[in-house]
């Protein structure tokens, strides 16, 4: 039997920490549904509600749906 996958458990996209400058990569699951991530290189909370970041939310939120929409090649 197959297993279904969470694609979004596991593709990752990265997302900018301000404070030590680095792109941490978090998977498109925590992007989406979280509001606060930590950077784990800093520990600083990146604070995903910024205007900053509403952008980049979107785009995997769409990212996400576009996932579970049913293929049209069948």
């Amino acid at each position: 039997m197959a297993r279904q996958v969470d694609t979004s458990e596991i593709f990752k996209h990265p997302v900018h920490c301000f404070r030590c400058d680095e792109a941490i990569y978090f998977t498109l699951r925590e992007i989406a549904e979280d509001e606060t991530l930590t950077c784990p290189v800093c520990a600083t909370d990146i604070n995903l509600s910024d205007d900053g970041y509403k952008p980049l939310v979107a785009s995997v939120r769409d990212t996400i749906r576009s996932f579970s929409q049913p293929s049209l090649a069948a």
